[in-house]
């Protein structure tokens, strides 16, 4: 339905990372697609991803899907080692019912220039894919991440 950047709200709030399948996650309200691309600015910030629809039958019925994120090179690393080359979330959308699913970079780590790939699985099948170009930061946005990577990190 919709891809690229995006503004929202805060959610709910934010999901820990509960397991080695993703990092933490933030519940966001009221996405606004300002940017359709697939070019992604590397800056603190910028929120992307997908709004997508799943129509089978009936409408409004729970369905099961997985988002993934798979993270270019050598993935997401955090200051304290770890490592995710991969983003896997188990969610339950509605049938015919716009849902949404994206990435903002908080964290001067979390930024990493090359393809992203979004993907929404459904019993066992691969049923979206998009990819996204994060691309390498300008001297500006490499010098606020750098500033940012001074201040302390909340241990997820």
């Amino acid at each position: 339905v919709a891809f690229g950047i995006f503004d929202s709200r805060p959610g709910s709030g934010t999901r820990l990372a509960s397991s080695s399948r993703r990092p933490a996650a933030d519940d966001v309200d009221d996405v606004r697609f300002t940017e359709f691309t697939s070019d992604i600015p590397a800056k603190l910030g910028t929120d992307f991803g997908i709004q997508y629809v799943i129509n089978t039958m009936p409408k409004g019925a729970p369905l099961r899907v997985t988002n993934v994120i798979r993270f270019p090179g050598e993935g997401i690393k955090r200051p304290n080692g770890r490592v995710w080359k991969e983003s896997r979330e188990d969610r339950e959308v509605k049938v015919g019912i716009r849902d949404f699913y994206g990435y903002g970079f908080d964290r001067p780590w979390e930024i990493v220039p090359g393809e992203w790939e979004f993907e929404v699985w459904c019993n066992g099948a691969r049923i979206i894919r998009k990819t996204f170009n994060v691309l390498p930061p300008t001297e500006e946005a490499a010098a606020e991440a750098a500033a940012a990577m001074d201040e302390p990190e909340d241990d997820e």
